[in-house]
């Protein structure tokens, strides 16, 4: 990629680990021309003195001190181009009690917005604009008119398949949720998602399952590139001998990642006689239904991600039912840690992970697959040991550089014409 030009713009209301990742990638050989962003606090930038001379002054709650995560970003303050303004305006309207919608329509509004924005953005010398599912289809138009080629950042599943996995599970555990899936799966928001597909003459992807579901739509294998998200090689490792009696999970507690499923399979089998399940994560489920597992596992809201990985460090085994993941970090923090994992195929694990080496993979639905994982590793502390080491291993071959390494062949291939504007699917 020539150093001395800057062709790639990137659209990210959410800097992600992987995106600040692949922005870092771009920028550090010169190929990054701008990251359009919404509230990107960088530095000591103007837009972050402010708010935190309003919150000192009126304890206004604007900027939270967690959103330092937001500084971390590796990339010059002259290419992050910010527009916090919708973001801002919906924290004010929050505080003063006058906000009406939902989560995801608040997220539709704030992304619709940073959407015109990066497309006003654009240039006649970009060559290649990435854009994040659910922010991206204005920028993308204005992209193809100016003759830049459409790069899709897909992070999750592809939305059909998203609400065929949460239909099963509702029919399975009715009522029990308290996300509001109506606005999730609004007709509005599907069709955005179609169109947005439609435009990009690429799609970036994590995992088998992502790709399984695009291609259940038509999209043409060569249409897509996978890349697995990087782990953090480096963390210190801690031997099968000195951990504890646990069995970790991180995320959500909810339908989408298949909890019910796990404290299920869990109580059947009576492990929590011998080992704990610990859960950390905010819970979407109705207390009506964990009280039925009561005394079954331990549930923590929220920790701090400086003390997560000590999580990670001393638990025995990880696991990742979840019904429907575009890939799911979590993973790789687990085996960063030399963490062996037990997850679901609707996850980044398989393809990814060595079956029976790094970790176990089961179908997501047979219950029964979960159930014989789970009491294996707890019935065989010295094999899950050796699993753990080779988790341990495999993050240190695969981390953030290869995966950036890896983008930036993939961003290589896009702008030397390798990949035409031919038909994106077979229908």
């Amino acid at each position: 990629m020539p150093a001395d030009r800057a062709y790639v713009v990137c659209v990210a209301p959410v800097l992600r680990t992987d995106v600040r990742n692949y922005t870092h990638a771009l920028a550090e050989v010169g190929g990054l021309r701008a990251v359009v962003g919404g509230a990107i606090y960088h530095g000591e930038s103007s837009f972050a003195k402010v708010i935190g001379a309003l919150d000192r002054r009126f304890g206004a709650g604007l900027y939270r001190a967690s959103e330092a995560r937001r500084l971390d970003v590796e990339v010059s303050p002259q290419q992050l181009i910010s527009h916090p303004a919708p973001e801002l305006r919906t924290r004010v309207v929050k505080k003063l009690g006058l906000g009406k919608l939902g989560a995801a329509r608040t997220t539709d509004r704030i992304f619709g917005e940073l959407d015109r924005f990066a497309a006003s953005q654009l240039r006649g010398t970009d060559r290649l604009v990435i854009g994040q599912e659910d922010c991206c289809l204005r920028t993308f138009r204005a992209a193809r008119r100016l003759g830049a080629l459409t790069l899709y950042d897909l992070p999750i599943a592809y939305h059909t398949c998203l609400r065929q996995a949460l239909e099963a599970e509702q029919w399975m555990f009715p009522g029990i949720c308290t996300e509001n899936l109506t606005e999730v799966f609004a007709r509005d928001r599907q069709e955005r998602k179609t169109a947005e597909l439609a435009e990009a003459d690429h799609t970036l992807i994590a995992s088998n399952y992502v790709r399984s579901g695009l291609e259940g739509v038509g999209v043409q294998p060569a249409r897509m590139t996978r890349i697995p998200y990087g782990c953090d090689p480096g963390r210190p490792y801690r031997a099968g001998s000195e951990r504890k009696p646990v069995v970790l999970y991180v995320g959500h507690l909810s339908l989408r990642k298949g909890t019910p499923r796990l404290l299920a399979v869990w109580k059947r089998l009576g492990a929590y006689r011998t080992h704990t399940l610990l859960l950390i994560g905010k819970s979407f489920l109705r207390p009506s239904f964990l009280s039925e597992y009561a005394g079954t596992f331990e549930h923590v809201p929220h920790i701090p991600r400086s003390e997560l990985w000590e999580h990670y460090s001393s638990a025995a085994a990880f696991v990742f039912p979840s019904a429907c993941d575009g890939f799911g970090l979590v993973l790789n923090e687990a085996l960063s840690c030399g963490t062996p994992v037990i997850a679901s195929s609707n996850t980044g694990a398989p393809g990814f992970l060595t079956e029976g080496v790094e970790g176990l993979t089961y179908q997501h639905g047979n219950d029964d697959a979960l159930a014989a994982h789970l009491d294996w590793m707890l019935s065989h502390p010295r094999e899950v040991a050796e699993m753990g080491r080779a988790a341990y291993e495999k993050a240190q071959r695969w981390g953030w550089p290869q995966y950036r390494a890896a983008i930036r062949e993939l961003v290589d291939r896009l702008l030397s014409g390798c990949d035409t504007r031919a038909p994106k699917t077979s229908r």
